[in-house]
């Protein structure tokens, strides 16, 4: 799954389709060079981007997390 979501609003959307034990085990920074990279960053907007967001800041614009969540399923008993 992928999208720009803050932590707090993807958990709640996770665990409202049903996923339990949901536990975030990995933040990376997220940074202009890679935003690059994707098509929805358009070269125009990179370097918009360039311009307006600090040197200082370009390394780490997001943050790209890894979790891990269990869906449990319903036992039907044998009829």
């Amino acid at each position: 799954m992928s999208g720009a979501l803050a932590e707090r609003v993807f958990a709640q959307k996770v665990i409202r389709v049903g996923f339990d034990d949901l536990q975030f085990l990995e933040r990376s920074p997220f940074g202009l060079d890679q935003a690059a990279q994707f098509p929805l960053f358009t070269p125009d907007l990179i370097e918009l981007m360039r311009k307006l967001i600090p040197a200082v800041r370009q390394d780490a614009i997001a943050v790209s997390v890894t979790v891990t969540a269990r869906k449990p399923f319903d036992v039907v008993a044998p009829a």
